[in-house]
C-alpha cells in the first residue's frame, strides 16, 4: 500500500491539527515544493480513514503532473517529502505541549552559539522556576541535571572559580534522579516478580531503601510514595504500607506529573488485586475507588483509549459492589473507548456479566446466547452462561439438561481448540466440573451435608477457580435451605 506510514500518520492528527498542517505545508520555513499542498488537498477528502483504493492513486496523480502515463516512483517520492513534513509537525505539536521543554531548548541554543550572558542569564532563571514545583520528581532532577551540566561545563564559564554551587548541584541531583529512577524502575522489576515467578537482583537495594535514601525521606514525598510502592511487594505489613501510600497519594494527586499519577494508583490496584486473588474481598471496595481516582483524573484513557483489560476489571468491580446503577453509567459511556475491533465483544459480555449480577438470569443468558463472540471471549462468556443456567437449574430442576448441553459443549470447545493456552483456561476447567458435579448431586437429590462437605474440600484445594466467592455462597444457601 502506498503511503501507509503517511496516512497513519495523518490519521493521528486531530481535525484542528489537520486543518493546522495545511498551513505548515504553505509555509517556505516547512516546504518548498508545492505539489505537496497538491497532494495534502488531494488526501483531505480521504481524511481520517484514507481508505485510498489504486484508481485513487491514479487519480491523484494525473492532477499532480497532468499526465496519462502513471509513474509509481514519482508519486511514493511525493508521499515520501510528505510523510518529512508531518514528523516533523508532530514535533512542534509535542514542543507547544510542553512549555518549558521550550526555555530549555533556547538556552541550549544560547550556549552553543556562546551568546553566554543570556546563557547563564536564562539558566539561572529556570533553576529559580524549578525551586517553586511542588514536587521533584524523577523529570524535575533530570531537568536540573541538564542545566547545571550545561552552565557548570560551558567553556566560557570559570571552573577554578572557588564558588563550586553548580558542580555540587550536579552531584546532588545526580544523586537524587539515581535513587527515584531505582526505585521507580525496580518496582517494576517486583512487579515481574510477581507475575512470572522470578528473580530480579536489584544492586544497591539496601542503600536506596536505607542511608542513601536518607537524604530525600524528609524532603521528598515523591520518594517516600515511591518507596512505599516498593514496599507493597514485601510480606510483612503490606496492608498497612498500602493504606499509607493511599494517604499520602490521594490529597497531593493533581501535584504529582501525570507519569506518577498513573505510575502510584497502577501499583495501588494491582495490590489490591493480589489482595481480592487472596480472598479479601473488602479490597473489592478499594479497587473500585481507586479505578474511579483514575476515570476522574483522566489515567485510563491513553491515547483516547481505554484497555480492555481496565473496562472488564471496573465492570466486575462495580458488579461485585452491587453499584448497577454506577456500573450501567460507565458502560453506557465508556465502552467508545475500546477499540473498535473487541467493543461490541466488550459491551455485550459486560451488560450480560451486569445482568448475572443482578440476579437476573434469563436476561444474561439471553444477552450472551444470541451474539457471537470472538475465541478470546468465549471462555469468560460461556462460564457466565453456565453460572446463569446453574442458578435457574436450582429453582427449575427441568432445565438441567439444557445446563448439562452447555457444560458439554464448553469442554469439547476447550478441547478442539489448540491455539489457546491450557494453563490459562484451567481456572475455567476446573469451575465447569465443579458446577457439573453440584448440579448432578442436587438433581439426584444427595443428602445436602455431604454435598456440603465435598463443595467446602473443593474450595479449600489448591486448584484454580473462577468466581469462588460465588460458589462459597452456594454453600450458604445449602446451609439456609437446611442441611440434610
Amino acid at each position: 500500500m502506498k503511503g501507509k506510514k503517511l496516512f497513519q500518520l495523518l490519521a493521528c492528527l486531530t481535525n484542528e491539527e489537520f486543518k493546522l498542517l495545511a498551513k505548515a505545508i504553505k509555509s517556505p520555513l516547512w516546504n518548498t515544493n508545492d505539489r505537496l499542498i497538491l497532494v495534502y488537498r488531494q488526501l483531505k477528502p480521504f481524511y481520517p480513514a484514507f481508505e485510498v483504493k489504486e484508481k485513487n492513486y491514479h487519480q491523484i496523480y494525473r492532477v499532480l503532473f497532468k499526465e496519462a502515463a502513471y509513474n509509481d516512483y514519482k508519486l511514493r517520492r511525493l508521499f515520501s517529502e510528505l510523510t518529512k513534513i508531518t514528523e516533523r509537525f508532530l514535533i512542534h505539536l509535542e514542543l507547544e505541549k510542553a512549555p518549558q521543554s521550550n526555555d530549555q531548548f533556547l538556552v541550549q541554543a544560547l550556549g552553543r552559539r556562546n551568546v553566554y550572558h543570556y546563557f547563564e542569564k536564562e539558566t539561572l532563571t529556570l533553576l529559580d522556576q524549578l525551586k517553586e514545583v511542588p514536587f521533584k520528581d524523577m523529570e524535575h532532577y533530570q531537568t536540573l541535571i541538564s542545566l547545571h551540566y550545561d552552565l557548570y561545563f560551558h567553556p566560557l564559564t570559570n571552573r577554578h572559580s572557588i564558588n563550586d554551587d553548580h558542580l555540587a548541584a550536579l552531584m546532588n541531583n545526580i544523586d537524587s534522579y539515581y535513587i527515584l529512577a531505582k526505585l521507580r524502575v525496580g518496582s517494576e522489576w517486583k512487579n515481574r516478580e510477581k507475575m512470572l515467578n522470578t528473580r530480579y537482583e536489584i544492586q544497591l537495594e539496601k542503600a536506596i531503601l536505607g542511608t542513601f535514601g536518607e537524604q530525600l525521606e524528609g524532603q521528598n514525598p515523591i520518594y517516600r510514595m515511591y518507596k512505599l510502592v516498593y514496599q507493597l511487594f514485601q510480606q510483612e505489613e503490606s496492608e498497612m504500607v498500602f493504606h499509607q501510600l493511599k494517604d499520602l497519594f490521594i490529597p497531593q494527586i493533581r501535584k504529582l506529573r501525570q507519569i506518577d499519577q498513573f505510575f502510584i494508583l497502577h501499583h495501588l490496584i494491582n495490590f489490591s488485586a493480589r489482595q481480592i486473588n487472596n480472598g479479601k474481598a473488602g479490597f473489592y471496595k478499594e479497587a473500585l475507588d481507586l479505578y474511579k481516582i483514575g476515570l476522574t483524573q483522566e489515567l485510563l484513557l491513553e491515547n483516547g483509549k481505554m484497555r480492555e483489560a481496565s473496562f472488564s476489571n471496573i465492570i466486575l468491580l462495580g458488579c461485585q459492589e452491587k453499584a448497577f446503577e454506577w456500573t450501567e453509567h460507565f458502560i453506557s459511556i465508556y465502552a467508545q473507548y475500546l477499540d473498535e475491533e473487541i467493543r461490541e465483544d466488550a459491551k455485550i459480555h459486560a451488560l450480560g456479566l451486569w445482568h448475572f449480577y443482578k440476579k437476573d438470569y434469563s436476561k444474561s443468558t439471553e444477552q450472551l446466547l444470541h451474539h457471537k463472540f470472538s475465541p478470546a471471549y468465549q471462555p469468560r462468556v460461556r462460564i457466565i452462561i453456565i453460572r446463569s443456567l446453574f442458578e435457574q437449574f436450582i429453582k427449575d430442576h427441568s432445565i438441567y439438561s439444557l445446563l448439562q448441553a452447555q457444560l458439554d459443549a464448553f469442554e469439547k470447545y476447550i478441547s478442539r481448540n489448540e491455539f489457546m493456552n491450557k494453563s490459562r483456561l484451567e481456572p475455567h476447567i476446573n469451575t465447569t466440573r465443579i458446577i457439573r458435579k453440584f448440579a448432578q448431586l442436587l438433581f439426584e437429590h444427595e443428602p445436602k451435608k455431604g454435598i456440603k462437605e465435598w463443595l467446602e474440600q473443593e474450595l479449600a484445594s489448591e486448584k484454580k477457580i473462577i468466581g469462588k466467592p460465588w460458589l462459597e455462597d452456594k454453600v450458604k444457601q445449602l446451609l439456609k435451605s437446611g442441611v440434610q
